[in-house]
C-alpha cells in the first residue's frame, strides 16, 4: 500500500484526544468553496517522544470557507474580511480616493514579505519583486498608520534579479534573496526609501528564504533547486556588534546532513521521516562560489557533494515555543533539553513541511500530502502567526485556485484562504505586529499581481 495513503487513512480515522478537545468547537461553518473543510480536519494524533510536541494556535478553530468574494475572487472563513491594498504597475492609492499616495508604482510579481512595527503605532509590509531581469527586481514597501490606513509606499531595493523570498531579522531589517544560481542576499531598511547591502557571506545559490536564531547567532537558509541543500550560517564572534546585531559578514556557511541520508541522500518515503532524526552539519565547499556549480564539480569528479538533498527549498521561519509547565516536560526522544527554538521550512518538489529542533538538533517531517485533500500543488512561502499557527502558501503548477493552509503538525491541514486566480500563486504571507491582519499577494492576478489584506475576527485577536 502507498505509504501516503496509509498515513492519510490513519489521520482520518484518529479520534480527538483530550488535548485536541480542549481546542473547543469550531466556529459555525458556512458553505465551503473548497473540498477541504474544518469539519473533517484536525483529527488529533497525540504527541509522543518520537515527535516534536508543537501546540496548535487559534486558527485551528476556523470555520469552512465561504463563497469567493465577488470583487477579489478570494474565499475566506466567516468573520474574516478581505480587501486589495495594491495592484502591480499602478500607484498605491490614498484610502477612499484615486489620489496616489506616492510616486511609487507597486512592483510586478510580488513575492515574499514581512511586517514591521512603526513608532506611531502603525506598521510596514515589505514585498519582494520576482521579476527575473535586471534592473526590474528588488523590493517595495507599503506603510500603514495606526488605524490600518495606507499612508506611504516606496522602494527599498533595486538593481537585483528574481527576488523571491527572504526573511525578517530580529533587529528589524529585511533580507531580500535572489533566486538565481549565483544569487545573493541583500539587507534592506524597511522604514525608508533606499538600497540594500549585499551579504555575500550568506552564500551564492538560488536563495529562497532566511530565518534568524538570535540566541545561537545562526541564520538558516533554503535553496530553491531540485538538488538543493538546507544551510545554516554561524556568525563569528567578531561579526556581532555591541547591540547583538549580526553584520552577516564573518561566519561559516554549512549544510545539513540527516542521519542515514548524508551527502546527497534522499528519502522518498514520507512515513520514514515522520519520527525524529538527528542532524549534523558540514562546512560548505568553496563557500564563496556558486553552490550549484560546486556540487556539479564534485559530482562530476565522482564524489558526493555534502549535505542531504532537499527538493526545492522554499518558505522558512524561526519560532520559539512557550516554555513547558515543568522542566523536561517537552524534551523529545534523543534530545537533552526541552524543545525551544523550532525552524519550520518547506520543500516544494515533494510537498513537505519540516521542523528542526535547534537545541536538540533533531528534525521531523510534520506535513505531507497525506494530510490534505486535494493535494498541495507546490508548498511555498511559510509564516507563523504570533500565536503559533503554521501557515503555508501554495504555488500550484496548474490549477484554477491556490490556497493558504493552516498546517497542524501530524494532523489534517485546513484552508484559511482560497484564491480563484487561474495561473497565479500565493506569495508573501505575513501578519501585522498585533496579528489583526494577514498580508499576501496573488503574484499574477491581472498578469502582474495584486496584494491583499485579510482582517482577522476580533475574537481571535483579542483572545490571544
Amino acid at each position: 500500500m502507498n505509504p501516503r495513503t496509509t498515513r492519510r487513512r490513519l489521520l482520518r480515522n484518529a479520534f480527538y484526544a483530550s488535548a485536541g478537545a480542549s481546542l473547543g468547537p469550531l466556529l459555525s461553518a458556512c458553505n465551503s468553496s473548497s473540498s477541504s473543510s474544518a469539519d473533517d480536519s484536525a483529527p488529533f494524533v497525540p504527541a509522543n517522544l518520537s515527535e516534536l510536541n508543537i501546540p496548535l494556535g487559534p486558527l485551528a478553530n476556523i470555520s469552512a470557507l465561504g463563497a469567493p468574494d465577488p470583487i477579489t475572487q478570494i474565499a475566506i472563513p466567516a468573520g474574516f474580511a478581505i480587501r486589495a491594498v495594491a495592484t502591480s504597475q499602478l500607484p498605491v492609492l490614498t484610502p477612499g480616493s484615486q489620489t496616489p499616495i506616492s510616486s511609487y508604482r507597486w512592483h510586478s510579481f510580488p513575492d515574499g514579505g514581512a511586517c514591521y512595527s512603526r513608532p506611531d503605532g502603525g506598521w510596514i509590509y515589505t514585498s519582494n519583486s520576482e521579476v527575473p531581469a535586471l534592473p526590474l527586481g528588488g523590493c517595495g514597501a507599503i506603510a500603514f498608520n495606526a488605524n490600518g490606513e495606507v499612508d506611504d509606499a516606496y522602494s527599498i531595493l533595486t538593481q537585483t534579479r528574481q527576488n523571491c523570498a527572504g526573511g525578517k531579522t530580529p533587529w528589524n531589517t529585511w533580507v531580500s534573496c535572489e533566486e538565481v544560481s549565483d544569487g545573493l542576499c541583500f539587507e534592506c531598511d524597511p522604514f525608508q526609501t533606499g538600497e540594500g547591502i549585499a551579504k555575500p557571506a550568506l552564500g551564492k545559490f538560488p536563495h529562497e528564504a532566511i530565518a534568524v536564531d538570535p540566541i545561537n547567532r545562526v541564520i538558516y537558509l533554503t535553496e530553491d533547486t531540485g538538488d538543493g541543500r538546507f544551510y545554516r550560517w554561524v556568525a563569528d564572534s567578531a561579526d556581532v556588534d555591541s547591540s547583538g546585531r549580526l553584520r552577516m559578514e564573518q561566519g561559516t556557511l554549512q549544510v545539513m546532513n540527516i542521519a542515514g541520508l548524508e551527502d546527497g541522500g534522499y528519502e522518498d518515503n514520507d512515513m520514514a521521516l515522520t519520527t525524529l532524526r538527528r542532524v549534523s552539519w558540514k562546512d560548505a565547499v568553496r563557500p564563496d562560489e556558486a553552490q550549484p556549480g560546486v556540487r556539479s564539480d564534485i559530482e562530476g569528479a565522482g564524489g558526493n557533494a555534502p549535505g542531504t538533498l532537499f527538493d526545492g527549498g522554499e518558505g522558512l521561519w524561526y519560532y520559539e515555543l512557550p516554555a513547558p509547565a515543568s522542566p523536561g516536560a517537552n524534551t523529545p526522544e534523543g534530545g537533552s533539553v526541552d524543545t525551544r527554538g523550532v525552524v519550520f521550512f518547506t520543500t516544494k518538489g515533494d510537498n513537505r513541511v519540516w521542523a528542526l529542533d535547534v537545541e536538540n538538533q533533531l528534525v521531523e517531517l510534520i506535513f505531507d500530502n497525506s494530510q490534505i485533500e486535494p493535494d498541495f500543488g507546490d508548498v511555498d512561502n511559510l509564516t507563523v502567526s504570533p500565536w503559533g499557527d503554521i501557515l503555508v502558501a501554495e504555488d500550484p503548477p496548474s490549477s484554477p485556485s491556490s490556497r493558504i493552509m493552516v498546517v497542524q503538525p501530524n494532523r489534517q491541514a485546513i484552508p484559511l484562504v482560497e484564491v480563484f486566480h487561474p495561473g497565479s500563486e500565493i506569495c508573501g504571507p505575513a501578519f501585522s505586529p498585533d496579528g489583526s491582519r494577514l498580508y499576501f499577494s496573488s503574484q499574477r492576478r491581472f498578469g502582474t499581481g495584486e496584494t491583499y489584506e485579510l482582517r482577522l475576527p476580533d475574537a481571535i485577536v483579542q483572545s490571544n
